[in-house]
C-alpha cells in the first residue's frame, strides 16, 4: 500500500445518483485519507474516528512519527487501513460498537473482559462491544472493520435465529485457524471492493449483502451465544402452509434486502421454526433458497441482456445482490453449465 506524503487530507464524498434523471439508487461512499506527524494531532484523529481514549507514550524515538490511515465508510459499514509508526499504552471507554482488527504488522497486547492476548501479523482480535479495553500498541499495520452491535444482531437473528436481546461476543480470538483465514479473506475482499478509488456505488441491495456479509462472518469466526447456542426443535414446528407462504415471500422480495426474520414474519413463524420447516421440507434453508431465486433471476436477465447496450455481468449481479463476482460466477457455473460472461455474449 502506498501511504498518503504527511500533511495531507482528503475527503472524496460522492452523492447519490438522481432517480429522477434515470439514475439507480446507490448508498455514497465516504473516502478519507489522512497523515500526520503530530502524535497529538494523530490521537485526536483516532478519538474522532474510533473512541475515546487515555493515551501514553512512554518513550519517543528519534525517527519521524507517522501516522496514516485510508477510510471508507458505506452507510453502517467502516473500513480502515492504518499505520502508527511509534509504541503507546491506552486504555480506552467502552466500544460502542463491533470493532474487529487485522494486524498486518507490529505487536498489539489487548486487555478486556478478563482475557488478554498478544497479537502479532496475521492475528485477530474483536474488542467485545460495551467494554473497555487496555492495551499496548507498537508500530502497528492494521485493518479495521467497524460495524453497529445492531447490523451484528440483525444478521445473528436472520441466519442462527438468535434474539437480539440474547446476543452477545464470548471472546476476543477466532474460534479456529480456519475461520481465521476466512475471515480475514472476506475483510480483504471488503477493503478491495471499497478502497478502490475506482469502485462504482453499491445499490442498496448490493450494500445490504456486503453488510450481511462482514456481520455474518464475524459472528462465525468469533465465540459469540448464535454459535455456541443449540438449536432444540420444540412442538409446533412450522408445516408445509408455512414454506409457501415463504416461498411466496421470497420470490415477490427477492430484489430487496431480506432477512430471515422478515421471511418468518412474513410466514406467521418464528425463526428457529422457519430454518427447521426448510430443513425437513426443502432440504435447505430459506437464506439458500432466496440465493437460488436471485440467481435465477440473474439468469433470466443474462439472457435477456444486450451487451451492446451496455450490459455487463457485474451490474447484473449487483443488481441481485451478489457484491462477490468471483462468488457469482462459481455458483452459476455450478447451476447453469456456463459462466455468466458467456451467457450475456451468446445471448
Amino acid at each position: 500500500m502506498q501511504f498518503a506524503r504527511p500533511g495531507t487530507l482528503s475527503v472524496v464524498e460522492p452523492s447519490e445518483a438522481d432517480p429522477a434523471a434515470g439514475g439507480d439508487p446507490v448508498v455514497p461512499l465516504r473516502r478519507t485519507v489522512y497523515v500526520t506527524s503530530n502524535l497529538d494531532e494523530a490521537h485526536d484523529a483516532m478519538r474522532r474516528t474510533y473512541f475515546d481514549f487515555d493515551a501514553r507514550v512512554p518513550s519517543r524515538r528519534s525517527r519521524p512519527f507517522t501516522y496514516d490511515v485510508r477510510t471508507v465508510e458505506s452507510g453502517v459499514l467502516g473500513l480502515d487501513r492504518m499505520r502508527y509508526s511509534t509504541t503507546m499504552d491506552l486504555t480506552t471507554e467502552p466500544v460502542g460498537y463491533v470493532h474487529v482488527t487485522y494486524v498486518l504488522g507490529g505487536r498489539l497486547t489487548i486487555r478486556a473482559a478478563g482475557e488478554q492476548l498478544q497479537l502479532t501479523a496475521g492475528d485477530l482480535v474483536l474488542v467485545p462491544p460495551g467494554q473497555p479495553f487496555q492495551g499496548r500498541l507498537s508500530d502497528f499495520d492494521v485493518r479495521i472493520l467497524r460495524l453497529p452491535l445492531s447490523a451484528v444482531t440483525q444478521a445473528a437473528a436472520a441466519r442462527w435465529g438468535t434474539a437480539p436481546a440474547d446476543f452477545a461476543f464470548r471472546g476476543m480470538a477466532p474460534i479456529s485457524a480456519p475461520l481465521a483465514r476466512y475471515w480475514r479473506e472476506t475483510l480483504t475482499y471488503l477493503h478491495r471492493v471499497a478502497l478502490n478509488p475506482e469502485a462504482a456505488l453499491p445499490s442498496p441491495t448490493a450494500h445490504s449483502a456486503m453488510i450481511e456479509l462482514a456481520a455474518a462472518a464475524t459472528i462465525a469466526t468469533f465465540p459469540s451465544a448464535a454459535t455456541t447456542a443449540v438449536y432444540l426443535p420444540g412442538p409446533g414446528d412450522a408445516g408445509p402452509g408455512t414454506i409457501r407462504r415463504a416461498v411466496a415471500y421470497l420470490e415477490e422480495h427477492a430484489a430487496e434486502p431480506v432477512t430471515l426474520a422478515d421471511v418468518a414474519t412474513a410466514a406467521r413463524t418464528g425463526p428457529r421454526g422457519l430454518q427447521a420447516a426448510f430443513r425437513r421440507h426443502l432440504d435447505t434453508t430459506p437464506m439458500a433458497h432466496l440465493r437460488r431465486i436471485r440467481l435465477a433471476r440473474a439468469h433470466r436477465d443474462l439472457l435477456a441482456a444486450d451487451p451492446a447496450h451496455g450490459a455487463t455481468v457485474g451490474a447484473i449481479a449487483r443488481q441481485w445482490g451478489f457484491s462477490h463476482l468471483g462468488r457469482f460466477a462459481a455458483a452459476y457455473r455450478d447451476s447453469y453449465g456456463t459462466s455468466p460472461a458467456e451467457t450475456l455474449r451468446t445471448r
